[in-house]
């Protein structure tokens, strides 16, 4: 085993031996040349303990900081280890959002901070692969447009509504480019129109094409998704497309005009929606991820700086201008709706009007899509 040795004294040097012995004679001393040079080494192993000190106590400060932070660390991690654990253990409620819609909405108002489960968040382009999705057992719950809804469940797919949420009518609207000269509903026949097929877009096409007397193939459609339709109407391909919010506001500020909003036209609902074997496995979980998205709802619309806060996260991970984002929530101004009778017949109607354009083979009673139990959860959040 090695042993800690105090190294050795440096050989004497002539000079230094010297002034010792001029100095003793000095003082009336005789020292003799070997105990000389043992004072020497004595004196200078003194020093060398002295300066290995001085070193110590001027490293001392950098090595107490790096203790002090290995300590916090250690603390730290003994902190964080059971509520790891607990976190662990927690049940887990994968969502499917669109464009980080609602989970910039829930990391804005800090909704979820509590929750007794986790949030595992799936980002979609557009409503229909969320709903396609929950249907396959892919995610326990979904937020898109009713219309991919609704065509599902006409195919009897096991899908339940378990919540609804609606855009202002305003923040729906059909435009027209700014290099025709369209200006009202009755100036698009024969004009070629951009449009989703089963969203909102198709919907609010129809019913304007209804509610102006004209037939619904006075206009050529051209079926695009919506980012594709907001290009065409951008490049002259198409002479008027019917979107929302943000390409509304992107759409207005390249010149297109307003030929007419979704206010009076179309519901404009959108689901938060699950099937039977989650409701079944996860009822309390949906019901508490749904009173908390009605409470960030209400918190969204309680200050405008809470708007401006929930467009400022989204726009970060979207990577979008935040001034777009303001105008965006600040029109659509999106809110929380329980599930009543009168939303209800509001979709049977958009059932019924794709029937009659041909949308949908067959009419379906749609009572049995919506699992209204769910109320409880966001009347006892009020």
């Amino acid at each position: 085993m090695k042993t800690s040795t105090t190294p050795e004294a440096p050989e004497v040097n002539p000079v230094i031996d010297a002034f010792i012995a001029a100095s003793a004679i000095a003082f009336g001393l005789y020292v003799s040349a070997p105990s000389r040079a043992a004072l020497l080494r004595a004196t200078l192993t003194r020093s060398a303990k002295r300066d290995r000190r001085s070193r110590l106590r001027e490293r001392w400060p950098a090595w107490r900081a790096r203790l002090r932070r290995g300590t916090a660390a250690a603390l730290s991690v003994a902190a964080i280890l059971p509520f790891a654990s607990k976190a662990a253990d927690k049940p887990v409620l994968v969502v499917g959002d669109q464009a980080y819609n609602a989970q910039s909405l829930f990391e804005a108002s800090g909704a979820l901070q509590d929750a007794p489960y986790t949030v595992e968040w799936k980002q979609f382009p557009a409503g229909t692969p969320v709903i396609e999705a929950v249907n396959a057992g892919a995610l326990d719950i979904g937020l898109q447009g009713d219309g991919p809804v609704l065509f599902l469940a006409a195919q009897g797919a096991p899908v339940k509504v378990i919540g609804i949420y609606r855009d202002s009518p305003d923040s729906v609207v059909l435009l027209a480019g700014p290099h025709t000269q369209i200006k009202t509903v009755a100036d698009l026949k024969g004009k070629t129109v951009a449009i989703t097929r089963g969203g909102w877009s198709q919907q609010l096409v129809q019913a304007a094409l209804t509610s102006a007397g004209l037939p619904l193939d006075s206009v050529k459609y051209s079926y695009l998704a919506s980012v594709d339709s907001a290009a065409a109407l951008q490049a002259g391909k198409v002479d008027a497309t019917a979107t929302w919010e943000p390409y509304v506001t992107r759409l207005r500020q390249a010149g297109a005009r307003t030929v007419v909003t979704a206010r009076g036209l179309i519901a404009a609902q959108s689901y938060l929606s699950t099937t039977q074997k989650v409701i079944d496995t996860k009822r309390e979980l949906l019901g508490d991820f749904v009173q908390r998205y009605q409470r960030a709802r209400e918190w969204s619309l309680a200050d405008s700086r809470h708007i401006e806060r929930y467009a400022d996260v989204w726009a970060a991970k979207s990577r979008i201008d935040p001034k777009l984002a303001h105008q965006w929530f600040s029109t659509s101004r999106i809110r929380y709706e329980p599930l009543t009778d009168s939303a209800i017949a509001e979709a049977q109607k958009s059932v019924d009007d794709f029937v009659k354009t041909g949308t949908l083979t067959k009419r379906f009673d749609v009572r049995g899509l919506f699992d209204t139990s769910f109320n409880k959860f966001t009347q006892a959040a009020r």
